[in-house]
């Protein structure tokens, strides 16, 4: 199973975030040679024990179709300790 682990800015507390608890969702497309590019953005916000709002951003795109072609994550309030997505 995919998941992210992010280390809180704050106290240093590690959470893991499995793909199932990430709400994808498709927010473009575009024709190319060899199909069509999607893109897919998934976020969810934690807050760790210490009070600290963790927010992950993940965008990945298939290309061609059911293929993923490239990933980026983006954090704010932590950092990535371990990226599986």
């Amino acid at each position: 199973m995919s998941y992210i682990k992010i280390q809180c800015n704050n106290c240093d507390k590690i959470h893991q975030i499995d793909a199932k608890e990430i709400d994808f969702e498709q927010i473009g497309s575009d024709a190319r040679q060899m199909g069509v590019e999607i893109t897919y953005k998934g976020n969810v916000e934690i807050q760790c024990n210490c009070g600290q709002n963790i927010e992950i951003n993940h965008l990945f795109w298939e290309y061609p179709q059911d293929v993923e072609n490239d990933k980026e994550t983006e954090v704010s309030g932590g950092i990535i300790v371990e990226n599986t997505l």
